[in-house]
C-alpha cells in the first residue's frame, strides 16, 4: 500500500507540467503514476466531507469510516483491528516507511488504537509492541519522529512521560538505527524487528536534503523491500508494507508549491522503485492513492489562463525552513535576511520588489510568513491555494499487479481497505474481537459532533 498524503489531481498536473517543461519532454509525457491510473477515490470521513489524515488512513487499514482524528477505533470509539495486524498474526512480515513521525496519523492507523491522533506517547508504545494487549504488529519501521520515543528528560523529546521507548525496544529485541551510516549498513538479512528513526521530528523535505544527511524516501522504500523480501523468501506468506509520501501533505499545508512539487517527484521515484520490484516479483501488487487533497490548489487565477511551473525551478529551500530562520532572528537582522537570503536565494527570485519584501518582513508568526512567501511566487506562476488545510475533492487511484483491475472506477475510500484485506485473505474482525478491552486513552477526549445534516450510518 502506498499513500501520497495530500496529493490531489491538481498536484499531479502541477508536478507533471514542471517535469515536462524543465526536462523538455513532449506534451504527451506521462509520469510514473500516470501510467498506473485506474480510478478515483472519495475522501469523506464519518463526520465530515473534509477528512483529516487519521480517518483518511483508517479506511485503508480497517475498511471502515470513522471520525476525524480517530486512529484504530470506529465512529463510536470502539477499537477495530487493521489488515496489517491481521496479516502479521497470519504470518506476513509487516512494515511502515514514512517521512513523517512514525507515530503520525497514516502509519499509526495501521498499528495503533487511540481516540485522538495527538496521543503520540501511547501510539509509540503500541507501534513498538510494548502494550501486551495489542501485541507487536510491525517488523519494520522507517521514518522520523524519534522525539515520541525519547524520554521527556532528554532534550528534544515530545513524550508526555519519562519512558525511554527506544531503550525498551532494544530490550524487547528490536534492531534500532538512527543515522545515515547505520541505515546504509543495515543488511538485507537484518534481525527483525528493525527500526530506523532518522529525524527527531519529520524527515526533511527533499528540497532541504542538501543541508540534511538523511535517507530519502526511495532509499528507505528500497531497503524495506530488500529486508522484507529476504525475511519471507522461505515463507508461504509474503510481506505487507505501507509506504507514505508524507510530506507532500506538509508542503500543501504550507502552500509551498516548489517544495510540494519536489516531494511529489520523490514520490514518483519511490513508485518507480516499487514498480520495478513488482516487475521482478510478479506475485506482488501495489495500490497507491491519497487520503485527501491538501491546500485546495488551483492552477490558474484572476481570470488568467496561465500556469508557469518553472517559476519554482530556482527555489532552493522550503518556505518552512526559510521562515524558521526569519522568526528566530533578532528584529534588527531580519531585513537583510529577507532581501539577501529568503527571496533571492531560498525562493530564487530575480524580481524582488519592496512590496514583496515588506510583506515577508512584517511577519510576526509562522502562518504570516508562509503566506507571504507563498504569495511571492504564486502570482508569477499564476496559481492559488484556497486553504492551509485539507479539501474534500476526490483523489486519483493507481494500481499495479494481478487482480488490481478490480479497483477500476470511482470508489468509496473504504473499498480500498476492504480490497486489501480480501487480497491478503485476512480476518480483520477476529483482531477486532481480540482488541475489545484495550486502553485507547492517553488523556480524556471528547470528539466533535458530526458536521452532516443527513448522517447516514452505513453497514460498516
Amino acid at each position: 500500500m502506498m499513500v501520497s498524503d495530500g496529493f490531489g489531481p491538481a498536484s499531479e498536473v502541477a508536478a507533471r507540467a514542471y517535469i515536462q517543461q524543465s526536462q523538455k519532454y513532449p506534451e504527451d509525457y506521462m509520469t510514473n503514476l500516470d501510467k498506473l491510473l485506474i480510478g478515483s477515490s472519495r475522501t469523506r470521513s464519518s463526520d465530515s466531507f473534509v477528512t483529516d489524515s487519521a480517518a483518511g488512513a483508517v479506511v485503508f487499514a480497517s475498511g471502515i469510516k470513522t471520525y476525524n482524528n480517530a486512529l484504530g477505533v470506529d465512529r463510536n470509539g470502539i477499537p477495530v483491528g487493521t489488515n496489517m495486524e491481521a496479516a502479521h498474526r497470519l504470518g506476513y512480515k509487516t512494515g511502515v516507511v514514512v517521512k513523517s513521525y512514525i507515530t503520525d496519523a497514516t502509519p499509526a492507523a495501521f498499528a495503533s488504537h487511540v481516540l485522538e491522533r495527538a496521543m503520540n506517547s501511547l501510539i509509540a508504545e503500541q507501534m513498538a509492541g510494548l502494550v501486551p494487549e495489542v501485541g507487536r504488529n510491525l517488523d519494520l519501521m522507517f521514518g522520523g519522529g524519534k522525539c515520541t520515543f525519547m524520554s521527556n528528560s532528554t532534550k528534544g523529546s515530545c513524550r508526555a512521560d519519562s519512558r525511554d521507548i527506544i531503550a525498551e525496544m532494544k530490550v524487547s529485541g528490536w534492531t534500532t538505527t538512527e543515522t545515515r551510516d547505520e541505515f546504509n549498513n543495515i543488511p538485507a538479512n537484518v534481525k527483525l524487528p528493525v527500526s530506523g528513526m532518522y529525524a527527531v521530528k519529520n524527515v526533511p523535505y527533499a528540497i532541504d536534503y542538501p543541508i540534511n544527511d538523511v535517507p530519502t524516501l526511495p532509499e528507505m522504500a528500497k531497503k524495506a523491500l530488500e529486508i522484507l523480501s529476504e525475511a519471507t523468501k522461505d515463507s508461504e506468506y509474503g510481506f505487507y508494507v505501507m509506504i507514505e509520501g508524507s510530506r507532500i501533505d506538509h508542503a500543501g499545508h504550507d502552500n509551498d508549491l516548489g517544495t510540494h512539487i519536489r516531494e511529489i517527484i520523490e514520490y514518483y521515484e519511490t513508485i518507480k522503485v516499487v514498480s520495478e520490484f513488482i516487475d521482478a516479483n510478479p506475485n506482488t501488487v501495489m495500490v497507491s492513492t491519497s487520503d485527501h487533497e491538501t491546500g485546495g490548489l488551483a492552477l490558474g487565477r484572476d481570470n488568467k489562463y496561465i500556469y508557469r511551473p518553472l517559476v519554482y525551478s530556482n527555489q532552493t529551500m522550503s518556505i518552512d525552513i526559510s521562515c524558521a530562520g526569519l522568526l528566530e532572528r533578532p528584529l534588527k537582522d531580519r531585513g537583510a535576511y529577507v532581501t539577501e537570503k529568503m527571496l533571492p536565494i531560498h525562493l530564487g527570485m530575480s524580481n524582488v520588489t519592496e512590496a514583496i519584501a515588506s510583506k515577508v518582513l512584517a511577519s510576526k508568526i509562522r502562518a504570516d510568513c508562509l503566506l507571504a512567501m507563498s504569495d511571492a511566487l504564486n502570482r508569477d506562476s499564476n496559481i492559488n491555494w484556497s486553504s492551509l488545510g485539507h479539501s474534500g475533492v476526490d483523489v486519483n487511484l493507481y494500481a499495479k499487479g494481478v487482480t488490481t483491475e478490480q479497483l477500476a472506477g470511482n470508489h468509496e475510500n473504504t473499498d480500498i481497505g476492504n480490497w486489501l484485506s480480501k487480497y491478503l485473505d485476512v480476518d480483520v474482525n477476529a483482531v477486532t474481537k481480540e482488541l475489545a478491552k484495550i486502553n485507547v486513552n492517553q488523556y480524556p477526549y471528547t470528539r466533535a459532533p458530526s458536521t452532516y445534516v443527513f448522517d447516514y450510518i452505513s453497514h460498516d
